[in-house]
């Protein structure tokens, strides 16, 4: 160890030995890390949520508490996904099938739907439709900058 750099260690000891400050109040300090807490970045990771189906209204069916079970031509779905909802009509067409829906909620206005390998996107009212869909087994999936929910296995027939 050279002079330079002892005489350099025992300054700080000294310093260290003589040091008569006081901490700062502990409102003061909660009061600075709290700034720094407001000034955080956002989180940027997404909230996937899986869809449960709620209710399932097919034509010629009666539902319990529905009145008439011929009066709609066709299928109705209604799937809950933590605080929004996604209302879903199915209607059998000459070239397939039409998937009319709703995302029931805030913050779903013109986000991405993706159904299978069809990919379409909601309006100003979270309205959404794809036309001519061939029968099968589908994930629909709806997806903001936060929010993604799934319908998983989502029978088109």
């Amino acid at each position: 160890m050279t002079n330079a750099t002892e005489n350099l260690i025992n300054r700080i000891v000294h310093l260290m030995e003589t040091d008569r400050s006081i901490d700062a109040p502990q409102d003061a300090i909660r009061w600075s890390k709290n700034l720094f807490r407001t000034r955080a970045p956002k989180r940027s990771v997404v909230q996937k949520i899986l869809a449960a189906l709620q209710m399932d209204l097919s034509p010629g069916k009666a539902a319990f508490g529905e009145r008439s079970a011929g009066s709609g031509q066709g299928r109705q779905m209604l799937f809950s996904a933590g605080e929004n909802s996604i209302d879903l009509r199915i209607i059998k067409t000459e070239k397939g099938f039409d998937l009319r829906g709703q995302i029931l909620g805030e913050g779903f206005p013109n986000c991405a739907i993706k159904l299978g390998k069809f990919k379409t996107g909601a309006n100003e009212l979270s309205e959404f439709s794809f036309s001519e869909i061939p029968g099968g087994v589908y994930n629909l999936t709806v997806r903001t900058s936060e929010t993604e929910i799934v319908i998983e296995n989502l029978e088109i027939n």
